[in-house]
């Protein structure tokens, strides 16, 4: 029981940092993904090889998420131990059980409390704990180290604020918006960081393609809880999201830090497009997307006067994939659709001898261009 709450009060008063990055297991891509037949002696449904060797970062949490399809499982981290035996090739590890969620669709979320220098290399384990299915299928979207600590999500530690409407964009806007409230949004669990935006991010979530609209609500909320829940952190990373119906979320209002760019969220907006759209999975970037990336990015940077030199994709700032090859590859084409394709005014020298129409017809064009 003390174990219980004392996990417990980490996650919901405690924030964190993560290095936004995928801890590499025997280079295999991720999503990492298996297939196992399950009987009534099946104990390890999967396992992934060991981690590359993590001796030179600072973390005291490891988390997980990824989609399954039975929720009757444990996940286990195994860390091997000094002592092994050279003889017969055995290695003993210590065994940390993970702190488990798994919504009605699958999504799962799952992190394991580690000493901060105490582990170098391990593997996830997930235990046969009264699979029903025939198959066990799984999915794991990322595996990333985490800090939690004392310290908040933001870079920016003076000015600190709770959920108010003035922090979001305003009522009328040009299009169509799915506010925090629309999705049922958990409020933050300690106050934002005010900022003011000045440059823009673009992600991918890296994980779950949303078929349809509730597929979409159902996804932002995990992610909310992943990101609270899990990392640590106040709320969920992003100010906005968008799925593959073209429709745009709310996420932290877009007047506060984020944690989306280790170290460089202050100022910055960052808006994450549903899916994965990087080798080997590279989801299909769509029309309606695209759109909806352009127009709400002109929106922003129109409203906080954002130059097109800080318009970024998450890669060009941090050592990391994101957000995926296919929107990198567009990225040029939304610099110039989003800033580069304004109106011109154009002049025209009008040669009529009647000077009365000549003057209406100047006026006319004058207040169009």
């Amino acid at each position: 029981m003390l174990k219980i709450f004392f996990m417990s009060f980490f996650t919901l008063f405690l924030n964190a940092s993560s290095n936004k990055e995928n801890i590499n297991f025997n280079s295999n891509p991720y999503p990492l993904a298996a297939t196992s037949d399950v009987s009534d002696k099946s104990y390890i449904l999967y396992e992934t090889p060991l981690s590359e060797n993590l001796i030179n970062k600072s973390f005291n949490r490891i988390v997980a998420e990824g989609i399954i399809n039975d929720p009757n499982v444990i996940f286990e981290m195994w860390i091997p131990r000094d002592d092994i035996n050279l003889s017969t090739s055995v290695v003993k590890y210590s065994v940390i059980r993970g702190e488990l969620k798994v919504y009605k669709n699958g999504r799962f979320w799952v992190f394991f409390d580690v000493n901060f220098g105490k582990v170098s290399r391990f593997k996830i384990v997930v235990v046969n704990n009264g699979v029903k299915k025939d198959k066990f299928n799984i999915e794991i979207y990322e595996v990333q180290p985490v800090t939690v600590n004392i310290k908040r999500d933001g870079d920016d530690q003076n000015q600190y604020v709770s959920d108010d409407k003035t922090l979001s964009l305003p009522d009328d806007l040009p299009f169509k918006f799915i506010r925090r409230s629309d999705w049922n949004a958990k409020p933050p669990s300690d106050d934002y960081t005010k900022h003011i935006p000045q440059k823009i991010t673009i992600h991918h979530t890296a994980g779950n393609y949303p078929a349809t609209y509730d597929d979409a609500l159902s996804e932002i909320q995990f992610i909310q809880d992943y990101h609270q829940n899990a990392k640590g952190w106040i709320d969920i990373g992003y100010h906005f999201l968008i799925d593959p119906q073209g429709n745009i979320f709310e996420g932290r209002p877009v007047l506060v830090v984020g944690a989306h760019v280790a170290n460089k969220n202050t100022n910055n907006v960052g808006i994450s497009i549903m899916g994965n759209y990087h080798p080997p999975v590279n989801n299909q970037l769509t029309d309606i997307e695209i759109n909806s990336i352009i127009t709400l990015v002109k929106y922003i940077k129109d409203r906080y006067s954002i130059v097109k030199e800080n318009f970024y994709a998450h890669r060009d700032l941090a050592a990391t994939d994101c957000p995926g090859d296919i929107i990198y590859s567009k990225i040029p084409y939304l610099k110039e659709k989003i800033f580069d394709n304004s109106e011109k005014s154009v002049s025209v020298m009008i040669d009529i001898d009647n000077t009365d129409l000549k003057n209406s017809l100047e006026k006319q064009l004058n207040s169009v261009n």
